[in-house]
């Protein structure tokens, strides 16, 4: 194990550097959020050619249903059942968490309880890039799922040739989701929380991100609820 020995000085220089990214960042989040609010798909269109460095038109935006169900033809087998074996598990988890309804009279006229209900969309975020994070997309969506949420959408990063990683469609139309929009970064949860014209608004954002979908995740926030604001890792 490397051990580094530090200075104070040598210290405070890192927070420093840490507070100029972060304020950069936040800047640079706030005027994207901002443009996708006012301007919405035009917005979207500008920053995945600034981003994502493809041209997509609007109607380019939603992956198409034969996309999502010809992914299978793209990715290995034992992929497929690998998977099924990992979300059977997920599932046995999950519901055993899922919370119940309950009261009790307390007097007359008096009645305690809670009352547990599910939202009725969620939007998950899936990275893509070099590494597409498979995982985000069960992870996140079977516990919607099993809650009852009714509109389950996802947004990842289209690559370069304006497509979407099979493997996260494989996923997807496993587990039934076939609302998926090729839209990634702060851009993303901006369209989740305020919507498009071709993106809907939803009452929750998860998943995780870098920096920018972290800090936009942030600002969204009252808007749309969020999951957390995960570290980096």
């Amino acid at each position: 194990m490397k051990i580094l020995r530090l200075s104070s000085k040598e210290i405070q220089k890192l927070y420093e550097r840490y507070y100029y990214n972060k304020k950069r960042v936040t800047e640079k989040v706030r005027k994207i959020v901002d443009d996708v609010r006012e301007d919405g798909d035009r917005a979207l269109l500008k920053y995945t050619r600034r981003f994502d460095k493809v041209k997509l038109s609007v109607k380019d935006l939603k992956v198409r249903d034969n996309e999502i169900n010809g992914a299978y033809q793209n990715i290995d087998t034992g992929f497929i059942e690998d998977l099924k074996s990992i979300i059977n598990n997920i599932e046995k988890f999950h519901r055993r968490q899922l919370p119940k309804s309950w009261k009790i009279k307390k007097t007359e006229g008096v009645q305690l309880g809670e009352i547990f209900r599910p939202v009725e969309s969620v939007g998950v975020y899936v990275p893509a890039g070099t590494a597409p994070l498979v995982s985000s997309v069960y992870m996140s969506v079977l516990p919607a799922r099993i809650a009852g949420v009714k509109r389950i959408i996802l947004a990842t990063p289209p690559t370069k040739f304006g497509t979407v990683d099979p493997h996260i469609l494989a996923v997807a139309n496993l587990l039934k989701v076939n609302e998926v929009y090729k839209v990634g970064g702060a851009q993303a949860i901006a369209a989740l929380a305020f919507g498009t014209k071709t993106v809907p608004k939803v009452d929750k954002i998860v998943g995780p991100g870098n920096d920018y979908v972290t800090e936009a995740k942030r600002q969204v926030y009252g808007y749309a609820d969020i999951d957390m604001l995960a570290g980096p890792s």
